[in-house]
């Protein structure tokens, strides 16, 4: 018995009219995981003499107390007052069979 290679399957005899069934396409619905820590970050966006931006950045952390702290410590510093706050989280994301409900 031959299992690979050749066209033997593709000549197969079909009842004359008759065609392939196709199957019908599955539901699918897009997922979003959470693949990381979220991290909290901090960015000064006073503008400064120059009017050139100070954009000094605080360093990442899992929590906003410490960049709450950061954005104090820094207008105590440099008197400056006007800040962004970023939170970031790494995500992935994948298809996966729709139910129904």
């Amino acid at each position: 018995m031959r299992t690979s290679g050749g066209d033997a399957a593709l000549n197969l005899p079909r009842p004359e009219g008759t065609t392939m069934a196709t199957p019908a396409p599955v539901p699918t619905r897009m997922e979003i995981q959470i693949t990381g820590i979220r991290k909290h970050f901090a960015e000064c966006v006073t503008e400064q003499d120059g009017g050139e931006m100070c954009d000094a950045c605080s360093s990442d952390w899992d929590s906003p107390l410490p960049t709450n702290a950061w954005i104090r410590a820094h207008a105590d510093e440099k008197g400056h007052t006007k800040f962004k706050k970023h939170t970031e989280e790494d995500v992935t994301t994948f298809t996966k069979p729709a139910t129904a409900k």
